[in-house]
């Protein structure tokens, strides 16, 4: 029965699927839920006496409940009316509008603004003098100093004084005696446009003829000095410009202990003219004029005049290239009648990458030899030495150059030159302490390999290393004389916390043969020349501080020239001062 009720689909009224369908169906059915009610009612109470009466069964009853009447609403009407605008009604008296200019004028307002004033930060102070002063063993006193103008953008002068000699040397002690002097004043004036300087010195080179071989030979120790008077000139640009140039010129007087002088007169000219941006003009000019006299006689006076253009220009990116000439004329021809010398000038540059630069050379020149000149190589030249200038035929010079983190740089290449009246020093063979000059008049070709590394850190470490192969093929001569085969440099300089500053030199070079002029005539190798050098500083303020330097701490009595070896172990110290 209970099955049969739920699954009925005739009764709707226990099926309530919401809650508003519950109370429509309760609203229209009460009526007959009423009816229904009064109608079981007997029944039951019938079924319950029966249970109790008799055997207390209930008979099956089956009521079936009809849904008949069905609820309909009417659709809702939602038709609105629009409200009509209200018609616009005249205003009257019409409104008029009147519009009148009106001035308008402010005082003047001035406020009294009192900026704020930082203050100003104190100039460094500038010390522009210097004064250095020691003393070493071989009785070495030491002097060196000078003195400028500080802070003037128009214009600078100063002077400079210079001196150390030692009263004993490696050989006789007082007989091997040298020393060194300069003195000289300079200054320079600026405009907007130009720049003017103009120097003069003085320079003196004292040495003793101590060369001696034991046993064979004994040098007389005779004294020969260089004493030096020049004064000169400069003019140019102060600012860069699209056309550049400076000249200058000079004199200078020599004379040696030996009755040897020489006159030199030069001028030198640079200039650049920019067209544009990837072009440009320059011309390079020099001349020469040198009168050497010795014991009363006169040497012929000899010229030389050189002039150099060229075009420079960049046919592609990061390529620059310049073509021109070189010429030279001058009357130091050795015999020959050929005084005109023209040389060819092509260089180039290529920028392979951002601080990486290929380059190569190939010209020619004409190199000035004179007793200035040699004098400053060797201080041992015999009396009256042959001058005549080397005619650098042809030079072809290649290399690679770069930097790394802006720290690290390095060069290295390669340069191979054929050279006519080459000069070699010989000793004499009636005065072996003396050195002769000889010329190899035919072709003499020099190779020259080198590589450079160099790091700077700020001001605190600085290196730089060289190595340096040459190599001499001579026609005339049967060896290089006194020219090494290769030559290493090391030049360095530390600052630790501004207080210990170390500067640390290191040169070896050998390779070199002599030609011994003693019995017979034979080649001598001179041995390997090692020299190291330290200098230690330290700051006790920014004015003041102590030294102290050591030369050829090897101890190695190397020879440069044959017959002569430098000192030995040489120790100085002193101190320095800025004012």
């Amino acid at each position: 029965m209970v099955n049969d009720f739920q699954n009925n689909d005739q009764f709707p009224i226990f099926c309530f699927p919401s809650s508003r369908s519950r109370e429509v169906i309760i609203g229209y059915r009460l009526p007959i839920l009423l009816s229904l009610l009064l109608f079981i009612s007997p029944l039951l109470s019938t079924a319950q006496d029966d249970k109790w009466g008799k055997e207390g069964e209930i008979e099956k009853v089956e009521i079936v409940i009809q849904k008949e009447r069905q609820i309909t609403l009417p659709k809702a009407n939602r038709n609105f009316e629009k409200v009509p605008p209200r018609p616009a009604e005249p205003i009257k008296p019409e409104i008029t509008y009147s519009f009148k200019e009106v001035s308008f004028t402010t005082l003047d307002f001035n406020p009294a603004i009192r900026p704020f004033k930082l203050k100003a930060e104190p100039i460094a102070k500038l010390y522009g003098n210097y004064l250095s002063i020691g003393f070493g063993n071989y009785s070495s006193p030491y002097l060196d100093g000078y003195a400028t103008t500080k802070r003037d953008k128009n214009k600078f002068y100063g002077a400079k004084l210079f001196h150390h000699s030692f009263g004993s040397g490696p050989v006789d002690g007082g007989n091997s005696a040298s020393g060194s002097t300069e003195l000289k004043v300079f200054g320079k004036a600026f405009t907007q446009s130009v720049a003017v300087g103009g120097f003069l010195g003085f320079e003196n080179r004292s040495a003793n003829f101590y060369g001696t071989l034991p046993g064979v030979f004994k040098g007389d120790a005779s004294h020969q000095s260089y004493s030096v008077f020049n004064i000169g000139g400069d003019v140019g640009n102060s600012t860069k410009v699209d056309f550049n140039y400076n000249l200058k010129g000079g004199f200078s007087y020599l004379m040696d202990a030996k009755n040897s002088t020489e006159n030199e007169v030069n001028f030198n000219f640079t200039s650049g003219y920019k067209i544009d941006e990837e072009r440009k003009l320059i011309v390079d000019a020099d001349y020469y004029l040198m009168a050497r006299k010795f014991a009363s006689q006169d040497s012929p006076i000899r010229h030389i005049f050189k002039i150099k253009p060229s075009y420079q220009f960049s046919p592609i990116d990061n390529l620059i290239l310049t073509i021109g000439f070189n010429t030279a004329f001058d009357n130091d021809t050795l015999g020959t009648a050929k005084s005109f010398r023209f040389y060819p000038h092509v260089a180039a540059k290529y920028e392979l990458s951002e601080g990486v630069q290929v380059y190569g050379t190939v010209t020619g020149d004409l190199d000035k030899v004179s007793l200035h000149l040699l004098s400053r190589e060797n201080m041992w030249l015999n009396q009256n030495v042959g001058l005549n200038n080397t005619n650098r035929t042809i030079e072809i010079l290649g290399g690679l150059k770069g930097k790394l983190s802006g720290k690290l740089a390095y060069h290295a290449g390669l340069s191979i030159a054929n050279l006519k009246n080459f000069y070699f020093y010989t000793n004499n063979p009636t005065a072996p302490e003396k050195l002769d000059v000889v010329y190899d008049q035919g072709n003499v070709k020099r190779t020259n390999l080198f590589a450079e590394v160099g790091y700077s850190s700020a001001q605190e470490v600085k290196l730089l290393l060289r190595a340096d192969y040459f190599g001499y093929s001579t026609d005339k001569v049967p060896e290089a004389w006194h020219r090494p085969t290769y030559r290493i440099g090391f030049t360095s300089s530390y600052n630790l916390y501004n207080k210990l500053l170390f500067d640390v030199d290191f040169i070896a070079q050998g390779g070199m043969k002599a030609l011994v002029p003693v019995f017979t005539y034979k080649t001598e190798e001179i041995g390997t020349a090692v020299d190291l050098n330290v200098k230690g500083s330290y700051l006790v303020s920014n004015q003041f501080s102590v030294f102290v330097k050591c030369s050829n701490i090897l101890n190695n009595n190397y020879q440069v020239y044959l017959y002569y070896p430098v000192r030995g172990f040489q120790a100085m110290a002193g101190i320095s001062f800025s004012f």
